[in-house]
């Protein structure tokens, strides 16, 4: 009971002291999820635009297979 009591709990990412919080402050918590949802849009935007541009690719190519009926 004892050595509970006289440990202290600090945030893994800033060293901040912790009182109810397990692992990570708020602050950090906050801090991560901004940085993910950035990250996230970052990444979803470059898949959108490689599909797009296979697309683009994939119908290019297509009009050059069709032959004219004579």
């Amino acid at each position: 009971m004892m050595s509970e009591i006289g440990k202290e709990r600090r945030c893994k990412s800033c060293g901040k002291l912790l009182i109810d919080e397990k692992i990570l402050c708020r602050r950090c918590k906050l801090k991560m999820r901004n940085t993910g949802g950035k990250v996230g849009g970052i990444i979803s935007g470059l898949v959108v635009t490689a599909f797009s541009a296979n697309s683009l690719a994939n119908d290019g190519e297509g009009k050059n297979d069709v032959s004219s009926p004579d």
